[in-house]
């Protein structure tokens, strides 16, 4: 009887330890997605899952995404487009 008790107290600890460990996942980054500037507290900006140092570093950042999203489209059309010979 007395070895039962001891298990029962570490399977009791073990959710503790793990949602201590989920929480520690949850940090931000300290530096920008587009321009690798440290980020401050009192200017850092979340958008679309990305941390960066200021809103105009977003905005530099989502419009170099939708360039390269906008060439793999004329990229993809052209190859569909060209007739085989």
């Amino acid at each position: 009887m007395a070895d039962a008790a001891p298990e029962t107290k570490k399977d009791a600890a073990a959710p503790v330890e793990t949602a201590k460990k989920l929480k520690k996942k949850k940090s931000r980054p300290t530096n920008c997605a587009q321009s690798n500037k440290r980020i401050r507290r009192k200017d850092w900006y979340y958008r679309d899952g990305v941390y960066f140092a200021n809103k105009k570093n977003y905005r530099l950042w989502a419009d170099k995404k939708a360039e390269e999203k906008a060439k793999k489209e004329q990229e993809a059309q052209a190859a569909t487009a060209t007739p085989n010979p």
